[in-house]
């Protein structure tokens, strides 16, 4: 079997909550989505050029009120996560952006944590040297429904490596 064969490859589950842990910031993006809104009509009432100004603000205020709390739900939908004999990937294949990797290269030394949420998650952590010193890379693969199996298959693949 080649090195980079997929020994198992899955998703999230897809009903990733919204994330409401800051309302505070909701509330703010909110505000700014009512000022730019009154900002541009009453630019265009006036006859002002100034009205594309406020959709600097309805921008921000679209991130923060809406991004924010969507984007666990958006990124369960669009990610893929793969385990080969070698290394842990996840691609996030968002559909105007375009597709975010990110690999980590697994051995004996790979941090492996699980979290004791239904369904739960795995997060893989390593250390690298770098010219500016010592720094962690993390790779996280969210709510999967099979994450005990996955565990037993990454701590295989170590015991193999060493």
């Amino acid at each position: 079997m080649s090195e980079d064969a997929i020994l198992w490859q899955g998703r999230p589950e897809p009903r990733a909550p919204l994330d409401v842990s800051r309302p505070a910031q909701m509330i703010m993006g909110l505000g700014f989505i009512v000022f730019s809104m009154v900002w541009m009509q009453k630019a265009l009432q006036a006859d002002a050029p100034v009205w594309p100004a406020g959709l600097i603000f309805l921008g921000l205020g679209l991130k923060l009120a809406v991004w924010g709390p969507w984007q666990p739900r958006l990124r369960a939908h669009f990610a893929h996560y793969a385990i080969t004999r070698r290394s842990a990937r996840a691609e996030i294949r968002w559909p105007l952006l375009g597709t975010r990797r990110q690999e980590l290269t697994l051995t004996p030394a790979t941090i492996i944590d699980i979290d004791d949420a239904a369904p739960a998650s795995l997060t893989l952590t390593q250390m690298r040297a770098t010219p500016r010193g010592t720094r962690a890379e993390t790779l996280r693969l969210d709510r999967i429904a099979e994450a005990r199996r996955v565990l037993a298959l990454l701590r295989d693949i170590q015991k193999a490596a060493a």
